[in-house]
């Protein structure tokens, strides 16, 4: 029987192979396990991988548990993980700081930045993760951001409005082709959440608004990224266009925050759980507790200024809704 697998699985297996650490390859893995389809004709692949995560995880726990870490690697947390990618001076550092408040290395000579450098950015009740990595420029990329950047839920392309920056958005792209990584629109953009995820989502992000010839290099990229991918104009230094890149960032993580409600309770509307856009409420079971989605019997949407209803185990979920899980 044909395996018939999905392209995120072939994506996933390209993350694993251009990985350099074994907590990348493990992550690699972990997601080609979970966008395979269940049936016979995957089963001996399947058990193939699980062995190899088995194997991955033993020898993870290990480096751990001698204090061996990878300065390279980069844990995703809060809603989603984007990274910055741009050339030397191109501002990245300098938004980094803007758009979370962590300190960064800012100098204006290139390539200050030598490691990834994660930091939480805030948007109304959610947490987003920013990394800046080291800049990309033809002989100059360090190798081991193939292992990284196939990773990231969102990639944001940075280039200097000041200068020409379709020079700086053709030399990002011919580094992502030497990645095997295809730039796409994020599902919102296109309009659409069932299209086929080929490629990565990405954003780009023009820095420098506020320097004289920004205007005319904001028109020019416009007219050559057409409708290819989203531009976000901004300045680090006046913060024009700030909020619009945090909110876009968001949008193109394509996720949902949800309360839970327990039952005779009110829901605490300050920390929300989020969920891929299409998860359902068996998805919002296994994330409260694990053994929550096999107990779980009914749930109740508790819309606002409505009466409260229930809800099928495959109720997709909504951005702000509020649900009550009944074991």
């Amino acid at each position: 029987m044909p395996a018939n697998l999905p392209p995120d699985y072939y994506a996933a297996e390209s993350a694993f192979r251009t990985a350099t650490s074994s907590q990348a390859k493990l992550e690699a893995l972990e997601r080609m396990l979970a966008v395979m389809p269940h049936h016979k004709g995957t089963d001996h692949l399947r058990a193939e991988l699980r062995s190899r995560q088995a194997k991955l995880s033993h020898e993870v726990g290990r480096q751990r548990a001698h204090g061996h870490t990878d300065p390279y690697a980069v844990r995703c947390e809060g809603a989603g993980q984007a990274v910055l990618l741009g050339g030397p001076n191109a501002g990245k550092s300098s938004l980094l700081h803007a758009l979370t408040g962590a300190p960064a290395r800012l100098a204006d000579y290139p390539f200050t930045t030598q490691l990834p450098q994660p930091a939480m950015m805030s948007f109304e009740d959610i947490q987003v993760q920013l990394v800046d990595l080291p800049a990309v420029a033809p002989g100059a990329t360090p190798p081991w951001l193939r292992g990284l950047v196939p990773h990231a839920d969102l990639l944001l392309l940075v280039v200097d409005l000041d200068t020409d920056p379709t020079v700086d958005l053709g030399r990002i792209e011919q580094e992502l082709t030497n990645m095997q990584v295809s730039p796409r629109l994020p599902p919102a953009a296109a309009g659409t959440d069932d299209e086929p995820l080929q490629g990565q989502p990405a954003l780009v992000v023009g820095t420098k608004l506020d320097l004289t010839a920004a205007a005319d290099g904001a028109q020019l990229l416009r007219l050559e990224l057409a409708d290819r991918l989203p531009l976000l104009a901004t300045s680090a230094v006046s913060g024009a266009g700030l909020d619009d890149v945090r909110q876009s960032i968001v949008q193109a993580l394509n996720v949902v925050r949800v309360y839970a409600k327990p039952p005779g309770r009110p829901p605490d509307l300050s920390r929300p759980f989020v969920l891929r856009r299409g998860a359902t409420v068996e998805d919002l079971a296994d994330v409260v507790h694990h053994e929550l989605r096999q107990r779980l019997h009914y749930a109740v949407k508790w819309p606002p200024g409505a009466a409260p209803r229930r809800v099928g185990h495959q109720y997709e979920l909504a951005d702000r809704d509020v649900i009550e899980l009944h074991a």
